[in-house]
C-alpha cells in the first residue's frame, strides 16, 4: 500500500513537475544542492581516510620491517578502523549520490518515512 502511493505521487510530480511553483522548484533544487555538497564533503572525508590508513600502515610496516615478528597489534587496529571507516564513509558518499541524482523520489521518501 505504502510502496503504491509513492509510485502513484510520484507518476504525478514526474507529469507535471513543469508546472510545479516557484517555491516548490526552490525547494528541490536546495535539497538536491545539500545532497552534493554533502556528497562533496563524504568524497574529501573518504579520500582523507584512505590516504591516513595507507600512510599509517606503511609506517607500521617499515618500523616492524627490521624486526622478525609480524605486523604488531597496531597495524591491525589501523588497517580494521581504517576499512571501517572507509566503508562507512562510502556508504554515506553512495547515498548522498543518490538523493543528488532524484531528488524528488527521495523527497518522497523522506516524507513517507
Amino acid at each position: 500500500m505504502k510502496h503504491e502511493a509513492e509510485q502513484e505521487l510520484l507518476k504525478t510530480l514526474n507529469g507535471q513537475l513543469s508546472e510545479l511553483p516557484a517555491v516548490a522548484k526552490t525547494m528541490v533544487q536546495q535539497y538536491q544542492m545539500s545532497a552534493i555538497v554533502l556528497s562533496i564533503l563524504c568524497g574529501v572525508i573518504l579520500i582523507a581516510v584512505l590516504i591516513g590508513t595507507i600512510w599509517l600502515s606503511v609506517f607500521f610496516y617499515k618500523k616492524h620491517s627490521s624486526y622478525d615478528d609480524d605486523y604488531d597489534l597496531a597495524s591491525w587496529l589501523t588497517a580494521l578502523v581504517g576499512g571501517l571507516s572507509s566503508v562507512i564513509v562510502l556508504m554515506c558518499l553512495t547515498v548522498n549520490i543518490i538523493h543528488a541524482c532524484a531528488p524528488i523520489t527521495s523527497i518522497i521518501q523522506d516524507l513517507f518515512n
